[in-house]
């Protein structure tokens, strides 16, 4: 153990004595994590709304308030001309529009169903979507409360007066359904993938073109020392660099960690024996740093697609979800946000574990045999 501790700190002493090395661990994963908490967000807000009240009523101009009032949209315009509505979708200033016909007020006070149009830009089908439902809501929320007006409650019977259902939620976990709260753990994820992963395996080519490898495998060393030099340094660097990224987290994203910090180390310390594992795999591919590079990033991208951390995996079709199953980072992510919101302990997580267990132990072993035939030849 003593030859392998040497060789450790003499990898740690090349890490800290490179600037750019220690630019590249610490401050730009920061950065990242920094812009991306802000840029990656499922949160829609400010849709540029086109209102045509034609009605110009007192009942029709609060709907208008009521849509001038939220965060949801940035109303356009309260009323229009003919032509304007598709002018504005079509070029763009406008991402749905609202149009109150002119008998809105009248048909509300005599008890008629009012109608109103609405009109959705269709191009992002996941904004159009959200849009379509915000306004719902709005109109829902008006209906309600005009149906609770005493003038309202007068004019009609009891038997022939709208009812509404009113229901009360409680959103548990993410009460105000930051969006930051479920991206932060999977940006986390990425960065520690990038930091192990990538770095093993630029370290171990870089040794192979300088001609400091082939050194090494003629020294009184055996191939799991060299291994274990050559990846406990960067497994000690990726421990800091999570601890670092979630202390950013929680202190600038206010993002809380409700679980068990010994348990999210032990899960950590299974996924970066994956990645490392990964980077050995990738030295044994690849003759320079740029092919490593580019390997890297192949592996990485596939990874982010498939995790689940953009687009729900049960929306994939089905043979690219039994793909996922083979991913990593797909079983890391899904743990750290559990553990970071509900607070979930190994009795809901040992599924995860036992995944990341066994891709760890094959990606570990495939490694190990691949990086002995490379010695060899």
């Amino acid at each position: 153990m003593k030859k392998v501790f040497y060789l450790v700190r003499k990898e740690l002493w090349q890490v800290f004595r490179d600037i750019n090395m220690l630019r590249i661990i610490f401050i730009v994963p920061m950065v990242q994590l920094f812009v991306l908490g802000y840029a990656i967000t499922t949160d829609i807000k400010n849709l540029d709304i086109l209102i045509c009240d034609y009605d110009n009523s007192a009942l029709s101009r609060n709907l208008v308030e009521r849509f001038s009032h939220t965060d949801y949209f940035d109303v356009a315009k309260s009323g229009c001309a003919p032509g304007h509505v598709e002018h504005h979708l079509f070029t763009g200033r406008a991402d749905l529009a609202l149009v109150i016909p002119d008998r809105f007020g009248r048909d509300l006070e005599t008890g008629n169903r009012p109608e109103v149009q609405i009109l959705v830009d269709g191009q992002n089908s996941n904004t159009a979507a959200v849009a379509a439902g915000y306004t719902n809501r709005i109109l829902f929320a008006f209906m309600q409360d005009h149906a609770a007006t005493p003038a309202m409650a007068g004019a009609f019977v009891a038997a022939s007066r709208p009812r509404f259902i009113s229901p009360e939620g409680r959103v548990w976990y993410n009460p105000e359904l930051k969006s930051v709260y479920y991206m932060i753990p999977g940006i986390i994820s990425i960065l520690l993938t990038i930091v192990t992963m990538l770095l093993t395996s630029q370290a171990i080519v870089k040794e192979r073109e300088i001609g400091t490898l082939e050194q090494l495998m003629v020294a009184p060393l055996s191939p799991w020392q060299i291994i274990a030099g050559k990846t406990i340094p960067f497994a000690v660097l990726g421990f800091i660099e999570m601890g670092v990224a979630m202390t950013f987290g929680v202190l600038w994203f206010s993002v809380p960690i409700v679980g068990s910090l010994p348990l999210l180390a032990l899960m950590a310390a299974v996924f970066i024996l994956t990645t490392l594992s990964l980077g050995i795999f990738i030295s044994t591919l690849v003759e320079t740093q740029q092919q490593a590079l580019f390997v890297s990033w192949f592996f990485l991208v596939s990874f982010i697609l498939l995790s689940g951390f953009f687009y729900p995996i049960d929306n994939m079709p089905g043979w690219v979800q039994v793909i996922t199953y083979l991913n990593p980072l797909r079983y890391f992510i899904e743990i750290l946000r559990e553990l970071f919101l509900k607070g979930a302990g190994l009795d809901v997580l040992w599924p995860e574990l036992a995944c990341l267990a066994a891709i760890a132990t094959a990606v570990f072993t495939l490694a190990i045999v691949r990086f002995r035939n490379r010695s060899r030849a």
